[in-house]
């Protein structure tokens, strides 16, 4: 036993002790961060704290890891460690405009097949942060007792990533004392989920920012808060982290606790997350339409130079969360939702030169060579001229003084010329004949503004094609960057992007970049990503026209062969020794073979690609002309051989029965929402469209169905019921 403050304490009073005090600290600390409230003065917290931090280290047994003394524990000692994500993270689609918004309204109401429907909308800030999801599980002796409560206790802190992985930043986060390391929830009827996933915006005051700028040397400080707050979340050691006064907010929860929780707005969404003591930006609001949005667009456009933090705009939701559900998303953003964005900041700068940049496709850009400028957060020293028209329509020089701003917040952009400003010996461009790496002449089809090198064997044509393949919405390889390439290229042990799977421990080990542990990390790395989703291989080829979410329809909507396969894998507690070859264990996986893919490619018809919703006959016949060359299909080959092999996306099994078809759906459907009556007409080939026409072959029927009905009437289109939809499915 322990005498403490003039009484005998043993465990159990201790216990009790510990326990009153950190519900204590987290109280005071709930009314100081998420209430903005001073109950207290700082001194009595931190004296609280320091009772706490003497009794845990005489009871060191008490210690959980929920107290307020482990926000910072010890440095990790090697790279942050990949983490996949319990729901896929989407980003948002933007809004530059009114029209744009009033163009996204009417797609939601095309969609729901409710024309002039009204929308409640809420409105959010857009923090210039670092997006940040934290997972909460609950605790084996989740119920509170004397209460209604089950508790939670954070698990871990995830980078946004690639949306579908991120890099696990939990010893970084929990050392921001704003973020409750244990939430209570009242019990509901529906029974809540082990794990609850809140999405927010980690992010540094300007205030902050001022200051650490200020102990640090010109060439190391932050460009902006955003930049800075990356950084700390991303140190190896937390105590550096909790020096800086990251913050954070909370928007988002993920849908299974939320169905759970009976949340039906976004707003109660909110009101929910404050109530666990997570915090939250309360300047959100609810509009009846885009009259109250712009007036909250235009206020903050006016203020927020004088806000605490960074804002780039504004984010649009709709609020209902079964609207929200019924407009779903598209391979990358949700449908019912916008980041309505500030204009983009302009600068002026010299153009000092312009260079040309070969692309994966062979496209020739013209990107102008700037003095060093601050620009929305970055110094900026190039920018795009997108093309030979775009130059003579700008008249632009070199050694003229231009207009810079970032495309989207993105990409630095020449938007005018000053001409008063222009110097008399400045020179104008002549856009080149032959490619600047090749020395290919190149072409400009008819109809295109782009200039393109045909050249098969193009240097820098072959490195973009590398450097897109292992970038991370394709194979996603870590330690490939751009020297590394640069090197591998130089050394001729790699002339492709499937050259990379026959990289061995002794090509690497005695290169200038590589070092025994690099090799190791990229030799495993690779063999990590030899079993590639499908919509990931079909994108990392570089294919003209095809990004992302087109690379996704294909992956989904044509008929791939999957077959079970036995393949090798390396046993993981022999990584070292299956460098070299050895140890590995064969397994059965269900895939696609690069063979496969080929056949596929070649026996499909143009018209049938160009059927699939979404892709239509560009892309069809980018896909036809990119098999239709020899190289490719080795390519493929080589793939196979190097050991890859494409993974079956869900849904691609379903036979295409509605291709060449179109469906309107109108009304509310007995048991099917729209979105999930889209989704299976989509999966087999159909099309979906908002409108009746002569082209509709079938209107699908729900109650209360409108003047879609008519209209199919006078035309003769076939009308069907669900029961009869489902019938078809079979």
């Amino acid at each position: 036993m322990r005498q403490w403050d003039n009484r005998v304490m043993d465990t159990s009073a201790a216990q009790d002790r510990i326990e009153q005090l950190k519900a204590e600290i987290w109280r005071l600390n709930k009314a100081y961060f998420i209430e903005n409230r001073t109950d207290v003065s700082e001194d009595v917290r931190d004296a609280l704290k320091q009772e706490l931090i003497a009794l845990e280290a005489e009871f060191p047994e008490l210690i959980t890891p929920d107290s307020p003394t482990q926000r910072v524990g010890a440095p990790l000692d090697g790279k942050l460690p990949k983490v996949q994500h319990l729901s896929q993270k989407e980003s948002l689609s933007d809004a530059f405009s009114h029209e744009d918004l009033e163009d996204w309204i009417e797609q939601m109401q095309r969609a729901l097949g409710k024309e002039g429907m009204q929308f409640e909308l809420e409105c959010e800030l857009k923090i210039d942060g670092l997006n940040i999801s934290l997972v909460y599980e609950q605790n084996s002796n989740h119920k509170i007792q004397d209460t209604n409560s089950i508790s939670y206790s954070l698990l871990r802190a995830v980078t946004r990533g690639n949306g579908i992985e991120g890099e696990d930043v939990t010893h970084s986060i929990k050392t921001i004392e704003e973020i409750p390391l244990r939430i209570e929830i009242e019990e509901r009827d529906a029974e809540l989920p082990q794990y609850i996933e809140v999405s927010g915006e980690v992010y540094m005051t300007k205030k902050t920012l001022e200051k650490i700028n200020k102990g640090l040397g010109e060439d190391d400080q932050f460009a902006n808060p955003r930049n800075a707050a990356a950084g700390s979340v991303r140190q190896l050691d937390p105590s550096i982290t909790a020096e800086r006064d990251l913050q954070m907010f909370c928007y988002a929860l993920d849908t299974a606790t939320a169905d759970a929780l009976d949340v039906t707005t976004q707003q109660a969404l909110m009101n929910e997350l404050m109530s666990w003591g997570l915090p939250i930006n309360q300047d959100f609001s609810v509009h009846d339409g885009l009259k109250g949005v712009e007036k909250v667009y235009d206020d903050f456009q006016n203020k927020r130079d004088g806000l605490p933090y960074d804002i780039d705009g504004i984010v649009i939701k709709v609020n209902n969360r079964r609207h929200q559900h019924d407009l779903g998303s598209t391979a990358k953003a949700p449908r019912w939702a916008r980041a309505y964005k500030f204009p983009a900041e302009q600068k002026t700068a010299q153009i000092l030169d312009i260079h040309l940049q070969v692309g994966r496709t062979g496209a020739i850009t013209p990107v102008a060579i700037l003095t060093p400028t601050a620009l929305a957060g970055t110094t900026v020293t190039r920018a795009t001229l997108h093309n030979e028209d775009e130059i003579q329509r700008l008249d632009v020089r070199i050694g003229d003084t231009a207009i810079v701003q970032k495309a989207g917040d993105i990409i630095p952009e020449v938007v005018e010329v000053l001409t008063n400003l222009r110097p008399k010996d400045t020179k104008s461009f002549h856009f080149p004949t032959h490619c600047p790496s090749c020395d290919t002449e190149l072409e400009r089809p008819e109809g295109e503004v782009v200039h393109r090198c045909p050249s098969t064997n193009c240097g820098a044509v072959r490195q973009e094609k590398i450097e897109h393949l292992v970038s991370r919405y394709a194979f996603n390889i870590e330690g490939f960057g751009k020297e590394t390439i640069d090197e591998l290229i130089a050394q001729e042990l790699i002339s492709d992007g499937a050259d990379i799977f026959f990289l061995k421990y002794e090509d690497l080990i005695n290169l200038p970049l590589f070092k025994e542990k690099k090799t190791e990390n990229v030799l495993n790395a690779i063999e990590g990503v030899k079993r590639v989703p499908l919509d990931r291989f079909l994108f990392a080829l570089g294919i003209r026209h095809i990004g992302r979410e087109t690379a996704e329809i294909l992956a989904q909507r044509i008929q791939w062969p999957s077959e079970e396969l036995e393949v090798e894998q390396r046993e993981e507690e022999k990584m070292q020794t299956s460098l070299f070859g050895a140890d590995t264990k064969k397994l059965k996986v269900q895939g696609i073979t690069m063979t496969s893919i080929s056949d596929v490619l070649q026996s499909i018809e143009q018209e049938e690609i160009s059927a699939i919703d979404g892709i239509g006959p560009v892309v069809a016949q980018s896909l036809i002309d990119w098999i239709a060359e020899e190289d490719n299909r080795q390519l493929l080959e080589k793939f196979e051989h190097g050991g890859v092999l494409a993974v079956q996306p869900e849904g691609s099994h379903a036979q295409q029965i509605f291709a060449g078809k179109t469906f309107v759906i109108t009304g509310t459907l007995p048991t099917l929402s729209r979105e999930d009556a889209k989704t299976m007409i989509k999966e087999r080939g159909g099309k979906v469209s908002g409108s009746v026409s002569k082209k509709t072959d079938y209107l699908l029927l729900g109650e209360d169905a409108g003047s879609k009905l008519t209209k199919a009437k006078e035309l003769g289109v076939e009308m069907i019921e669900e029961e009869v939809f489902r019938e078809m499915l079979k």
